[in-house]
């Protein structure tokens, strides 16, 4: 469906080879799915994607399109909670940006996936409305701040008895 988004995601396929992808999209066709690796097993989910989901383990990368914005805010809300701390070491997620998208089942902007610690990787337009790419890794979650450092500690052997 959408074709600005393949460039970033090939190059995410490519720089993370990804022994093992979860992709959630009832029309994975729509995706650049000719470049996945031949050595990465993929798991394909439609349908009820959390009863799916329960019987699945961790997956080096999870590819989330075309979901989100036809489910209800919670169902949605639960599943990329559940993709970022149970199912996969990092994941993306292709979704229209405000209301402006007809059809949708639940509209979402940029703050929505800040909170589920999603980073903004990409933007793009399909005929005049805001597609955005954004991504979670854990590892690159949170930064450790400066004052976390050692050196910032108590020095126990600077008292005295």
């Amino acid at each position: 469906m959408f074709k600005a988004h393949h460039k970033d995601l090939i190059t995410l396929l490519e720089v993370v080879c990804p022994a093992s992808i979860l992709l959630v999209d009832p029309n994975p066709e729509g995706l650049p799915v000719q470049t996945i690796p031949p050595n990465s097993q993929v798991t394909h989910l439609t349908g009820d994607l959390l009863k799916q989901l329960r019987s699945l383990e961790r997956f080096d990368l999870g590819i989330v399109a075309n979901t989100l914005e036809y489910r209800d805010r919670k169902s949605a809300g639960i599943l990329l909670a559940r993709l970022r701390d149970l199912h996969t070491r990092r994941f993306v997620a292709l979704v229209p940006i405000g209301p402006g998208w007809e059809g949708h089942t639940s509209h979402w902007e940029i703050a929505d996936f800040f909170g589920y610690g999603m980073t903004l990787m990409a933007q793009y337009q399909i005929d005049g409305k805001p597609l955005h790419l954004y991504h979670y890794a854990i590892e690159s979650y949170k930064t450790t701040p400066e004052w976390f450092n050692s050196r910032y500690w108590a020095h126990p052997e600077r008292w005295k008895p």
